[in-house]
């Protein structure tokens, strides 16, 4: 379903490989785990209402195109037009690499933006993205956008192309692709995202559940048994990942799915994007993965 975006701030930031440099490489001690307590404090900020102190803290990018009074009175409105807070839960962590001389006119360096899913205390659900820039060698504040309340549970909002003004503005995005008009959809999506997040944070036994107990490694020749322990050892052995998911397309037949998207990769200093493909099996309430592909 179509999502209005109230987008207050100038720096929500386009993952478009025109734009970004095909492996932006994550600086030294600059952990994903750092980045999600930043997003936090920056949240803390915004929900008593401390915005000038937040715009303070901001970076030169956010600066130079938002008034902080603009920013002030723009984000005091869509902040309140969302209520109490009850629980926040990170959902992606993706670093962005600008070159000089890309058509958003954004200065060249290394971006980042922070997914959450919000739980909201009217019982419904919503999307808040927090956006930083490197600066001096430290994640500077750099943007915040809110997709409103919606009944069932928010997924990432889409990245959106920065704004050419500091006015608030409303623009509509389109959802990821999907050939799937089944009502299951979101359930499948939910799997999907559930899956990279566990990765994503190193949740080996997480991570693990998300696959059915007939998942067959792509390497025949290996024993189940073999591939956990395998991926035990690769995932423990990282000390980041940041796994996230683009352009999802989800088709389902009776008791199965195929979820297809492009997948971004980095670990520790290794940065990888690519297709992947993920076949999954209804099991109860669950939807479980049985095969997964890389490169289709």
């Amino acid at each position: 379903m179509n999502r209005f975006l109230t987008q207050f701030l100038v720096a929500c930031l386009m993952a478009s490989t025109s734009l970004i440099a095909a492996a932006a490489q994550q600086p030294p001690g600059k952990s994903s785990d750092e980045l999600v307590r930043a997003a936090l404090q920056s949240l803390q900020k915004a929900d008593a209402d401390r915005l000038g102190e937040l715009w303070e803290s901001g970076s030169s990018v956010l600066k130079s195109r938002v008034p902080k009074t603009t920013f002030i009175e723009t984000t005091r409105k869509a902040r309140l037009s969302m209520g109490p807070v009850t629980a926040r839960d990170w959902s992606s962590v993706a670093r962005l690499q600008y070159r000089a001389g890309n058509e958003s006119g954004f200065p060249a360096g290394l971006y980042a933006n922070v997914d959450l899913a919000t739980q909201l205390g009217n019982g419904k659900s919503a999307s808040e993205r927090i956006s930083f820039a490197m600066e001096n060698n430290s994640w500077r504040f750099t943007g915040y956008v809110i997709a409103p309340p919606t009944p069932s549970s928010a997924t990432p909002a889409a990245p959106l192309a920065p704004a050419t003004s500091s006015a608030p503005a409303t623009r509509t995005t389109q959802p990821a692709p999907s050939s799937a008009s089944d009502a299951r959809a979101p359930e499948v999506e939910a799997a999907v995202h559930a899956w990279a997040a566990a990765w994503s944070a190193r949740d080996v036994g997480r991570y693990l559940l998300a696959y059915a107990p007939e998942f067959t490694p792509a390497n025949r020749q290996q024993s189940r048994k073999n591939w956990e322990e395998e991926r035990r050892a690769r995932i423990a052995g990282k000390s980041t990942i940041s796994v996230t998911v683009q352009g999802l397309a989800i088709s389902i037949d009776g008791q199965t799915a195929t979820a297809r998207f492009r997948q971004t990769y980095r670990a520790d200093d290794l940065s990888e994007v690519g297709r992947k493909t993920l076949e999954f099996q209804r099991s109860g309430t669950q939807w479980l993965i049985r095969k997964e592909t890389a490169g289709v």
